[in-house]
């Protein structure tokens, strides 16, 4: 299944918003995949990002 996670980011300048469609088999999973794809590609603290919304796509 397919899901779009929203959220904030924390920058140094503050924060952003960010938008991703991720692969995965539950909310859970997903939520997960995105912690985990902040942290491996920009070095960013799961602290640092609030997820506000996971919605699966049709």
């Amino acid at each position: 299944m397919k899901f779009t996670v929203s959220g904030t980011v924390a920058i140094p300048n503050g924060s952003r918003k960010f938008t991703k469609e991720v692969e995965a088999q539950s909310e859970n999973h997903a939520k997960e995949k995105v912690y985990s794809l902040f942290g491996s590609t920009n070095g960013v603290n799961r602290k640092k990002v609030k997820i506000e919304t996971v919605a699966k796509v049709q």
